[in-house]
C-alpha cells in the first residue's frame, strides 16, 4: 500500500476529521527549524516531509494505522490510500 500526499484544499478537512473523531489521544503539531512534528504523551515523533501538505499526511497516516477500526481511518483509507490490497 502506498499513501498519497494530500492536496492543500484537503488540509483543513483532514484536521477536522481527525478533531471531531473518536481517538482518545492529545495531539500537538509543532513546526520548528523547517520541520513538523507532533507530540503525545510527552514525546516527540517527526513528521515526514517539510510541507503542511505533508505533515498533515503522515500524521492522518500515522492515526490510521494506530487506530484501525475507527471512523477516522475508514474515511482516510477510502479516500487517500492508494494501491489498497484486495
Amino acid at each position: 500500500m502506498s499513501q498519497r500526499i494530500i492536496d492543500r484544499s484537503y488540509v483543513g478537512e483532514v484536521l477536522q476529521r481527525i478533531y471531531n473523531s473518536d481517538f482518545n489521544v492529545n495531539i500537538s503539531l509543532i513546526f520548528t527549524g523547517g520541520y513538523f512534528y507532533m507530540e503525545s504523551e510527552g514525546s516527540r515523533t517527526p513528521l515526514h516531509g517539510t510541507t503542511v501538505e505533508e505533515a498533515v499526511t503522515h500524521l492522518a497516516s500515522r492515526l490510521s494505522l494506530k487506530f484501525p477500526a475507527s471512523t477516522f481511518a475508514s474515511w482516510w483509507d477510502n479516500n487517500f490510500l492508494e494501491n489498497r490490497e484486495q
